[in-house]
């Protein structure tokens, strides 16, 4: 889809700084416009240097282990069925949940009852109330209700909530929908859809997008927030309320000297 010039992102200026929760972050001018005059403010501060634990490779040499409370294998189908307090490790990635049943020794399988995966080292976690995963834990498909949370490369946690959703190579893509919630920050979303690409670094918000942040809101079908290119995309019905930064503050501290009244 061809984008058309970003002033709806311009107009967002306020939203758009807290888009991706970063200090530093800002909008991209609108091509061939100069643009609009904004009030001095302090220098922000620099956004962090990226750092990226989700491409540390995943050493398929190390073997996955399976651990449960109990054990039973079923002759005719093949198939192992692990429950209770079940554990799946592969490298550092761990899966927790109360039953899993795999026909491949673990390699693949379905997981059931209050699911977690996590990986600390990569800073990624999921939660939802069933899996299925291929690959030795490296992509899985999660239902039953779903909650991924996922530090981006420059180190600013993004959550996002849905019905279900899907990921691949760890927390380097993630795909979640139905009733989505994004949060990052001050910043609060909702979407028919979410995409969290490079571990976060990257999101993309597609159906009926609504944003908040504090008193300004924007509407749009699709948005993407990128923090390495420190910018946002709104296409497709954009609607923008945006409350100038000198009124937000005289409304956060309305008797305060200067506001045209006295201190009480």
């Amino acid at each position: 889809m061809a984008r058309p010039a970003l002033s709806a992102g311009l107009c967002l200026l306020g939203l758009l700084g807290a888009a991706c929760a970063s200090p530093g972050l800002r909008p991209m001018a609108a091509r061939g416009k100069a643009a609009p005059a904004l009030a001095a403010a302090a220098a922000p501060t620099p956004t962090p240097a990226p750092s990226f634990p989700q491409q540390r490779p995943v050493d398929e040499e190390q073997p996955l282990k399976v651990r449960s409370k109990s054990l039973r294998y079923d002759h005719a189908t093949e198939e192992s069925v692990f429950y209770g307090g079940v554990t799946v490790t592969q490298d550092s990635t761990t899966l927790l949940a109360r039953e899993l049943r795999s026909q491949t020794q673990g390699q693949s399988a379905k997981a059931e009852g209050g699911v977690l995966l996590k990986d600390p080292l990569r800073r990624f976690q999921a939660r939802a109330g069933r899996a299925e995963y291929t690959g030795a834990l490296r992509s899985a498909r999660l239902e039953g209700g779903l909650e991924l949370v996922s530090v981006d490369p420059y180190g600013l946690p993004i959550t996002v909530t849905g019905r279900s959703g899907s990921f691949s190579d760890v927390s380097r893509w993630a795909m979640v929908d139905g009733g989505v919630l994004v949060r990052r920050g001050a910043l609060s979303a909702t979407a028919g859809t979410a995409q969290v690409l490079d571990g976060g670094g990257r999101v993309e918000l597609d159906g009926a997008v609504r944003a908040r942040f504090g008193l300004d809101q924007a509407k749009a079908d699709h948005v993407e927030l990128d923090q390495a290119e420190k910018s946002i995309v709104m296409d497709g019905a954009v609607r923008a309320r945006i409350v100038p930064r000198d009124l937000r503050e005289a409304m956060a501290a309305p008797w305060a000297p200067g506001n045209g009244q006295e201190a009480q």
